[in-house]
This record gives structure tokens, C-alpha cells and sequence, in this order.
């Protein structure tokens, strides 16, 4: 990336902001360094080191279920990690056993593990298919499961991605876990690269549906932070934009019921699934699908759905999340998240937001018109008393969902007036 010059233009800004939305698989940017939107799954499993070996073990079986029996494009690239570089993914497959063996040495050697693979010609390019694992024997720090995965494949086989995820989630047990778009960074470990980081920035301003998803959000509920200034996803959940976990943990400190739950998220759109803990019978976590999967252009308005969502976990959202895994330099022309725009991104559900300054389009929430006047036979749509002409000394009090009562009348047809709530 330039020093001096921005890395995007004004015209490819409105160009690609135009494209996206109608074709997700563009690629943009240098050569196997370029950027695409991709949806992506991630989930951040909190353990103990005694458990190490079999979160381990389940992650590889993972690893092998996506490639052998979900991805229709084969991976080009594998990540090893000793020595850790990314090699040609068919010269360098392992069987199960290999990988735990590489699995254990790693951790031996360096206490973290880490595993992956892409269908993208460079581990700096966002991948129409790609995985992550790493594994942490530090218990300041999550171990990770993340994918990218195909776009047009997920539309024609929702039913085959949602069994696999819900096998991933009861499989992993995670402590939290959020899917939606991307910029797609699977490939990259320890940081992710300028050039993505000021692509998030710039178009996180136009679709309200893109999240931001980077390894230095892992540090755990235990780690060095006080609690209030927590920036990693210990201090608190992340702002929903399609799919995001409850487990008991985020339950425990957000204090309200499954049924209060299913109360505040209580729309038609909304999916919650309940997964029992397979480790403790009276816990569970919730599964909650956020409608379709959308980047949700900001010109067509702030989506209701992740209002609700926002307003769900407000009281345990992390507001200090850092969005950046590297330091802007000196006079670096590009957008990149500071600890105020990033406090601002987070809260843009709320509903004294302005973000994005100048581009905000509020809906205003029509209210339904009251119907006063129902025909026999029909159930009375709100509480009150209710006559008809049709008949003398019909006052009486309906209450939502009852049905009027229709009779024979020399008016013809029977209609029921709202008189009064008393």
C-alpha cells in the first residue's frame, strides 16, 4: 500500500459500491492481494488447558467434514505450521492422524496451533472457500473455527450449511459465534493486511450488513483488562448483522429467559434455535438467525431486524472493540478505524446514532391503522366494547381474537363499531 496516495479512488469507491450488492464474487485490488465480500462463520470457544487435545481433535475433524463434504471448489492452498507457511494444498494434505501429531508438536513447541486452508490463489485474497483453526493453550486468548464460504452455494443449499453449522456448534460448544459478510480474511493469521483494514473502513459506510471479524478480538472473558475497557470480544458481545450466538455464559450476564428472548426478538423473520449443552443439561445456548442473509445497502435504510437484535444485547455489547490489528503510520491517507469511529460502528443500531454521518436514511415505523368496523363473524383486532346497528342492546365488551357474533338482520350484512375501551 501507498505511504502517500489512497488505496481506493472516489470513482472505484462508487463503482464497487454499485457492483457488490449484485455480484459478491468480485475480487478488487493487486494481484493475489485482492479483496472480495465473502459470507463467513466464526466461532470463539473459551476452554481449559486439561481440554486442549479434544477441542483440538474436534477442530481437525471440522476441517476435514468442510473440505470432504461441503466446499464444491478444491482448496488450492494449506497452511502448516512447522514450518509455518502456506503450501500447495494437494502436496501438502495430511491424513487426521498426521495433523494431530503436527497438532501436538506445535503446541509443545509454541503453545498455539494453528491450521488452514483456501481455494483463493494467495492467502492474502479473499477465497470463495476457506478455513481457519487456531488453538490457544493461553487462557487470556479464545481458540477460533472460522470459514468462507461460498456465496451462490450457500443460496442453493441453506438446509445442507445450517445442519453443518448447528454440528459445529454443538461440537464446539463456543462462547460466542457470529456470521454475515465479510471482507474475506480467513487466510490471514496474525493480522489482517492495511489494504483490508481500509477497505472495512470505507465500506463499512455503505452497507449496514458488513461486519468486521479480526483475530485480536479473541481475548477471553479472563483476560487483562479491566472490565469496563475491555476492546476484545471478553468485554462483551458484538453488534449483530445476520447470525450470533447466546451461549450460557452471554445468558448468565444478559439475565433475561428464553422466553423473554423469544419475546424481544419475537418476529416471523427470526429463527431461534436452542442447543443444549452437551457438558451440562441445565444450560444452553441460543442460535439466532437474523432473517436473510443481506449487506443491507445504507441508502435503502437502518434494517429493523438488527435494531431489535442491538437492542437485545445493548446491555452486554462490547462498545470498546478494537477494529484494527495494525497501527495507522504517519500521515496514512486511508480510512482506518480509530477508538472513536469504532465506538461509533458499534453503536450504529441505537437509535441516537447518526453513523454513517450524512448517509443515515431512517424509517420511520408506520403504525398500523385501527379498524374500527369488522363484519360478523370476523375476530375483533383489539380489546374494547363493540355494538351494531343491527340489532338493539348489542353493547358488549371483545377481547382481541374473539369473534363477533353474526345474526340474521333486515340491514343485510352484520358489521361490529369499536365503541370504547371502557
Amino acid at each position: 500500500m501507498s505511504t502517500s496516495n489512497s488505496y481506493l479512488n472516489e470513482q472505484e469507491i462508487i463503482e464497487l459500491v454499485r457492483d457488490i450488492p449484485l455480484d459478491t464474487s468480485i475480487l478488487y485490488g493487486e494481484e493475489n492481494n485482492e479483496f472480495g465480500v465473502c459470507p463467513y462463520i466464526t466461532f470463539y470457544i473459551y476452554h481449559q488447558n486439561e481440554s486442549i487435545d479434544q477441542i483440538g481433535n474436534k477442530i481437525i475433524e471440522i476441517y476435514e467434514e468442510f473440505e470432504n463434504l461441503i466446499i464444491d471448489k478444491p482448496f488450492k492452498l494449506r497452511y502448516q505450521s512447522d514450518p509455518s507457511d502456506w503450501k500447495d494444498a494437494i502436496k501438502t494434505k495430511k491424513n487426521k492422524q498426521q495433523l494431530i501429531e503436527i497438532m501436538k508438536t506445535s503446541l509443545y513447541k509454541h503453545m498455539v496451533y494453528f491450521i488452514g486452508a483456501t481455494t483463493a490463489d494467495s492467502n492474502l485474497q479473499s477465497p470463495r472457500w476457506g478455513f481457519k483453526g487456531s488453538l490457544q493453550e493461553i487462557n487470556t486468548m479464545y481458540s477460533q473455527v472460522k470459514f468462507n464460504f461460498g456465496d451462490k452455494w450457500y443460496k442453493s443449499n441453506q438446509a445442507i450449511w445450517n445442519s453443518f453449522i448447528k454440528k459445529c456448534l454443538v461440537k464446539l460448544n463456543p462462547i460466542q459465534a457470529y456470521s454475515g459478510y465479510e471482507i474475506g480474511n480467513v487466510g490471514q493469521f496474525s493480522f489482517i493486511s492495511p489494504e483490508f483494514e481500509t477497505v472495512e473502513r470505507t465500506f463499512s459506510e455503505f452497507f449496514y450488513g458488513l461486519d468486521i471479524d479480526h483475530q485480536n478480538m479473541d481475548l477471553s472473558h479472563e483476560n487483562m483488562f479491566v472490565e469496563e475497557d475491555r476492546d476484545a470480544l471478553g468485554g462483551g458481545i458484538r453488534t449483530p448483522t445476520w447470525c450470533f450466538l447466546l451461549s450460557p455464559y452471554w445468558l448468565a450476564k444478559l439475565g433475561l429467559s428464553e422466553e423473554q428472548i423469544r419475546e424481544k426478538l419475537n418476529d416471523p423473520r427470526i429463527e431461534i434455535t436452542k442447543i443444549e449443552d452437551s457438558e451440562n443439561p441445565n444450560q444452553y445456548s441460543l442460535w439466532i438467525h437474523l432473517g436473510e442473509l443481506s449487506l443491507y445497502p445504507v441508502e435503502e435504510g437502518v434494517p429493523d431486524l438488527l435494531v431489535m437484535a442491538n437492542e437485545l444485547i445493548k446491555p452486554i455489547r462490547c462498545d470498546n472493540l478494537k477494529l484494527t490489528t495494525l497501527d495507522a503510520w504517519d500521515d496514512d491517507p486511508n480510512p482506518r478505524f480509530d477508538a472513536v469511529s469504532a465506538k461509533q460502528w458499534i453503536a450504529r443500531f441505537d437509535e441516537d446514532s447518526t453513523w454513517p454521518e450524512l448517509k443515515r436514511v431512517d424509517i420511520e415505523v408506520q403504525e398500523q391503522e385501527r379498524i374500527d368496523i369488522v363484519t360478523a363473524g370476523s375476530p375483533c383486532p383489539h380489546e374494547g366494547y363493540w355494538h351494531t346497528f343491527a340489532k338493539e342492546n348489542t353493547r358488549q365488551y371483545f377481547k382481541q381474537g374473539d369473534i363477533f357474533p353474526n345474526f340474521e338482520s333486515d340491514w343485510g350484512d352484520v358489521y361490529w363499531q369499536f365503541d370504547a375501551e371502557e
